[in-house]
């Protein structure tokens, strides 16, 4: 595919970098050190406006097949959008960080009034939002994705230091009945049950367990992990969107919410929107405050401010005073690496959702990108293709990549050595980002 990004920040970085193997990719950067950025990648740069026609015209948008608009400003991404339909684009794509453009941009009037139509609004901060309060609903999960309609679990616990599996060998551990233990990410490389190194694998501080669970043995397997009683009390640092999101989908849940807000009128807001919430009006980094508000007595901590360093400065607060899980959200990735190794649980950023939803409409029908690990691991799903040769799974097996289970006849099946692929079975995979595509390969025969 032919494909045009606008913006070559974060966003649209991570999407060149995902794509520009398997196609044709042009980015759109006013800032013209954007080449040297993208020099060592198979991307041409423009440089120039995302909303200036000749610049449009410069990467070729009136023969593109997908525009994608990811700039920092929703503004400029929504009138670039338009303007890349309106000369020949496809499809196009925007992102936007405020809700209210989800809902006029997906009301078939706006289509109308506008004579054109935006093809797929995206907003990452919604699916961030879900999957921090998944991650806070599982005790001393680090991450977690429900598949198979709810009959399949994925969790990921990092071990950690004085905890009771440090220094063990891995291959001697016992998991509860209906648990595979899919593999281990250690320094963000993923070693898979297959990898040679595997059987003799002693845990460290830091490694990362990646499990699959039926959903009856799932429980079982928490119970492994847990100490003390679940998620009672959390208290969510910043009140923009991902923060008001995460508070309603935990309020929902019944779990205790504290609010800290800088903005006196979006207190107010927040207060009425969210009744069962206490919000507080101050700074997410007053240590006296924190202290005043009960931080120690949280269960989980959330920093979603738009500021990496009032988040890991919150962070690290939540830290200091014995808060067992710590959330924070971060706008880099060379960041999130930061906040990892200073010991926070788990830091998110709004693109992985979003390079994932971009990642499923470009790619084949019957593949899904669930979910995005580490920013180098891939949980894939694949709906095997009526016609399809019946397959072994352990053909699949790589050090580097694994069938996990598959989906038959709404049954689930864990991996095992013995058991074939057919036709209509949904199988779901563990890969290596690098190796995605050529594990995928086998079921889209040329």
């Amino acid at each position: 595919m032919y494909i045009v990004i606008a913006g070559g920040g974060e966003m649209g970085g991570e999407l060149a970098r995902a794509l520009e193997k398997t196609h044709d990719v042009v980015v759109i950067d006013r800032n013209p050190q954007a080449r040297e950025r993208f020099a060592s990648w198979d991307v041409k740069v423009v440089v120039g406006g995302a909303t200036d026609p000749d610049t449009l015209r410069e990467a070729g948008v009136d023969r593109a097949d997908l525009f994608v608009a990811s700039t920092d400003s929703d503004e400029i991404n929504l009138l670039a959008s338009l303007l890349a339909k309106g000369l020949g684009a496809k499809e196009a794509f925007c992102f936007v960080g405020k809700g209210g453009y989800v809902e006029v941009l997906t009301d078939p009037r706006t289509a109308e009034i506008l004579g054109t139509r935006i093809d797929r609004v995206l907003w990452p901060q919604r699916a961030m939002a879900r999957e921090i309060v998944e991650v806070i609903l599982v005790p001393w999960a680090v991450d977690t994705e429900v598949l198979a309609g709810g009959r399949l679990r994925f969790v990921e616990y990092r071990v950690k230091e004085g905890g009771e599996y440090v220094h063990r060998l891995l291959s001697g551990e016992k998991w509860p009945e209906g648990v595979l233990l899919a593999g281990v990410v250690r320094e963000g490389t993923f070693l898979s049950f297959a990898h040679p190194e595997f059987p003799e694998l002693i845990l460290e501080p830091g490694d990362k367990l990646l499990f699959v669970a039926t959903q009856k043995a799932f429980s079982e397997l928490a119970a492994y992990f847990t100490e003390g009683p679940g998620v009672r009390r959390v208290m969510v640092i910043g009140g923009g969107n991902v923060g008001f999101m995460v508070a309603q989908g935990l309020l929902k849940r019944r779990v205790e919410v504290v609010i800290v807000e800088r903005n006196a009128e979006r207190c107010q807001w927040l207060s009425e929107e969210l009744p069962g919430a206490l919000v507080i009006q101050g700074d997410g980094t007053d240590i006296e405050l924190l202290e005043a508000e009960g931080m120690a007595e949280a269960d989980a901590v959330v920093a979603v401010t738009d500021h990496d360093e009032k988040n890991l400065l919150a962070s690290l607060l939540a830290k200091q005073m014995g808060v067992r899980k710590v959330i924070t959200r971060v706008s880099r990735s060379e960041t999130r690496r930061l906040f990892e190794q200073v010991g926070i649980d788990l830091a998110l950023t709004p693109r992985q959702a979003a390079v994932r939803e971009v990642l499923d409409w470009i790619g084949p029908e019957n593949v899904e990108h669930i979910a995005t690990l580490e920013e180098s691991i891939e949980v894939l799903e694949v709906l095997v293709s009526e016609g399809a040769a019946p397959k072994a799974l352990r053909d699949l097996v790589r050090p580097d990549a694994v069938p996990v289970a598959l989906e038959r006849d709404h049954r689930i099946f864990l991996y095992e050595e013995g058991l074939g692929l057919l036709p209509g079975d949904r199988l779901y995979l563990v890969a290596a980002r690098e190796v995605a595509d050529e594990v995928l390969a086998p079921f889209f025969p040329e």
